[in-house]
């Protein structure tokens, strides 16, 4: 979880630039607008995965402070109504650019930021410890799955991509375990070499 964590805060931090930088540009408004989408998909993703298979599990097994489950619950309200409120702009300004649109979209992920910040914090410090004495390696595997079934399959090797981009050589090692042997060939063969294209093009 801290690898997707370390996604969500790098890619939804560079957001904002792409966004404005994009303006009346429509070639760069469909490639930055694509990996807004996907990338949205990706954050409500990981929020519903916490929401429907690991919070209700903590409840139940652990005597959580109410307050700490009360304000996960309120940040995941705030960043799904910033993530809201961008769906209904991207897919026009996608298409035109329009630079006030693209300053709308961009502003809300500037106010959503701080927010969002702070739940990834408190989930690694406080949420993760309780997590990995509370739950069953099947369970942890269920939330990782319900991740990895949203993601296309001709989108995987970029996902696999961002999430191992700033890793050291032991997490990456300890992430690769997991992931089936003929992904993990295909990645280093191809996957790497288009992520790093594709990421270059977008970031400009």
């Amino acid at each position: 979880m801290v690898l997707i964590h370390r996604v969500i805060r790098r890619e939804f931090g560079q957001l904002p630039r792409l966004l404005r930088t994009a303006a009346h540009d429509r070639a760069r408004s469909k490639i930055v607008g694509a990996h807004a989408r996907e990338m949205l998909n990706f954050l409500h993703t990981h929020h519903t995965g916490e929401d429907e298979l690991l919070f209700p599990l903590l409840r139940e097994r652990t005597a959580l402070e109410p307050e700490l489950m009360d304000r996960m619950d309120a940040q995941h309200a705030q960043v799904d109504a910033a993530v809201t409120a961008i769906d209904a702009e991207l897919p026009a300004w996608t298409a035109n650019a329009d630079a006030a649109a693209g300053e709308r979209m961009a502003a809300v992920i500037d106010a959503m930021m701080p927010t969002l910040i702070d739940h990834l914090a408190e989930e690694e410090q406080k949420i993760l410890p309780i997590a990995s004495a509370t739950v069953t390696q099947s369970e942890w595997d269920a939330l990782g799955k319900h991740g990895m079934s949203a993601i296309p399959l001709t989108r995987r090797l970029i996902i696999l991509g961002h999430i191992t981009e700033e890793t050291d050589n032991a997490e990456r090692q300890r992430f690769l375990q997991v992931v089936p042997a003929p992904v993990r060939l295909v990645y280093k063969l191809i996957g790497r070499r288009q992520f790093t294209r594709e990421t270059a093009v977008i970031r400009g």
